[in-house]
């Protein structure tokens, strides 16, 4: 029975160990797919040589005023942090192209090379309190 457990806790670090690794994109970015965000909604999103662009729907439920975009790459050639400063209001229910140019942000190293971006939307609501979301968006180049 002592070998059973001694085995036991054994397999459960591992287990635990790969989990933390895997969630923290250790094993490569290449799957794809957004984390995080509660009251925006990324719809699409595309990184190449030219760039990144990214389409948000507003599903806050109430009007985004003085929206703030902030990007961070993941990956060895990144783009410094881009903050994206809208000076219009985000409707309810409706989507928003952000697109950044490659002259700001650096192009994927390689076409089909993974990549990881974090973002930060800050944002005031109809009641003028600030919130703040926050997510991963992963991808293959293209």
């Amino acid at each position: 029975m002592e070998y059973l457990m001694t085995y036991g806790w054994a397999i459960l670090v591992v287990i635990i160990v790969g989990i933390v690794l895997w969630q923290s994109g250790v094993f490569g970015t290449g799957g794809g797919g957004v984390s995080g965000f509660n009251r925006v909604r990324i719809e699409d999103y595309v990184y190449s040589s030219s760039g990144m662009q990214v389409s948000y729907e507003n599903a806050a439920g109430g009007t985004m005023k003085k929206v703030n975009v902030t990007y961070e790459a993941d990956i060895a050639s990144a783009f410094a942090p881009y903050t994206y400063v809208s000076g219009a209001n985000w409707a309810p229910g409706k989507e928003y192209n952000v697109t950044i140019n490659s002259t700001v942000a650096d192009s994927c190293p390689a076409a089909g090379g993974g990549y990881a971006v974090d973002i930060t939307i800050t944002y005031k609501s109809e009641a003028n309190i600030v919130h703040t979301e926050s997510g991963t968006i992963r991808g293959q180049c293209e």
